[in-house]
């Protein structure tokens, strides 16, 4: 797998770093979420649980990938600014079990 951070910005109002970035994954699957937080935590030094994955573009007929992601420097940050469902996507809220 290769990935490839395109650009990257520091956003201080929102205390986070936003990135653009490429994963050419030829002979593998698509990489999942947790794949693509994984790599973007190693490539940056930063912490899994931080890393947000906004969104993922794979474009047709090719084994390449595309997307954004948000890291956080605190989890309550993450917490404060982004909405449930990304949360939830990137696992850093559970939902509540009905009863």
């Amino acid at each position: 797998m290769n990935f490839k951070i395109v650009d990257s910005v520091e956003n201080k109002i929102l205390k986070r770093k936003e990135i653009r970035y490429t994963v050419e994954f030829e002979g593998s699957p698509t990489p999942s979420r947790d794949v693509i937080r994984e790599l973007v935590a190693r490539n940056t030094n930063s912490n899994k649980e931080l890393v947000i994955v906004d969104h993922n573009h794979q474009l047709t007929g090719l084994y390449k990938l595309t997307g954004y992601v948000k890291i956080y420097s605190k989890k309550e940050d993450a917490m404060l600014y982004e909405p449930d469902y990304e949360l939830f996507r990137n696992h850093l809220k559970e939902k509540e079990a009905k009863q």
